[in-house]
């Protein structure tokens, strides 16, 4: 649900980030382990149909809030395991290199939306990838095993000349913001911009916690970020980027607007330091385009 150039980003079952990687929130699998939830739910009736190379520009969508109902324009197959596995793309193992997009559009009957509806945040989207899983079964083929394999991670850690961030709380959401995210509700920190040269990318955060902006850093690096910073308060901030990492410029790299590695130091008073760690992937061990409806 694109909209005004606002996605969101790396949490919860919403709209991937197509130029990155999505992952989900850590108190879904949490939720999982502790009171051992078990998904259930499929969908009635599915519409999986490739795209038309001249619409493909156009990339949006996802569950509709509280419900079974699915529809995604342009999504490729990494969108669609992103959010039916809630990972990351550098996560997947055996992904085909497809050039196709699909337009999907899914649902449950009413009593499943009914049902959903009282579940509480992880649990639905337990069942919300639950019910694209099965949908990648049956129409892809897909057959797919997790390992968990040695991997390049990051630690968030305070900085020497400590936080920068405001308080949670001490910038409340404007107008435009609670008009913008309507009955979705205003996450704790979205992205919006186009990436343009001198402008950029822009982290908006309202009572975001350190382990939500570690989140977000695993998205956008592309590697599992651990919080190590202590913290356990909320806070308020504005962070404006442009790529991820400072070291990946060139010499002669004009851009005015700072990496975010180097942003997340100026602004938020954080620094990322380079580890090793494992994390879990996603193997494909078989996949095929769906035929047609």
């Amino acid at each position: 649900m694109l909209s005004r150039g606002i996605l969101s980003v790396a949490l919860g079952m919403t709209v991937p980030c197509v130029s990155g990687a999505q992952t989900v929130s850590p108190d879904v699998h949490a939720k999982a382990a502790s009171a051992e939830y078990v998904p259930t739910m499929t969908f009635d009736v599915a519409s999986v149909r490739e795209s038309p190379p001249a619409n493909s520009y156009l990339v949006g969508g996802g569950f509709v809030s509280g419900s079974t109902t699915f529809r995604v324009t342009n999504f490729d197959i990494r969108n669609l395991l992103s959010v039916a596995y809630g990972i990351r793309w550098d996560q997947m193992v055996g992904v085909p290199n497809w050039r196709a997009m699909f337009n999907v559009e899914a649902k449950s009957d009413a009593a499943m939306d009914e049902r959903m509806a009282k579940l509480d945040r992880p649990e639905a989207q337990l069942e919300q990838q639950h019910m694209l899983q099965a949908l990648l079964a049956d129409r892809f083929q897909l057959k797919t095993h997790w390992e968990m394999r040695s991997t390049q991670t990051y630690d968030l850690l305070v900085g020497k000349k400590g936080v920068k961030m405001a308080p949670g709380g001490s910038s409340p959401p404007t107008a435009e913001e609670l008009k913008d995210w309507g009955d979705q509700g205003l996450p704790p920190i979205y992205q919006r911009g186009d990436g343009s040269p001198g402008h950029g990318y822009t982290f908006v955060a309202h009572k975001c916690t350190t382990a939500k902006i570690a989140e977000m850093l695993s998205g956008q690096l592309g590697h599992p970020v651990k919080d190590r910073t202590g913290l356990t308060g909320t806070y308020d901030f504005i962070l404006q980027y442009q790529g991820a990492l400072q070291s990946g410029r060139s010499a002669d790299d004009q851009e005015s607007v700072p990496a975010l590695d180097l942003a997340i130091q100026n602004v938020l008073g954080l620094k990322l330091e380079s580890a090793k760690g494992m994390d879990r992937f996603l193997v494909i061990d078989h996949i095929e385009k769906p035929s047609p409806n």
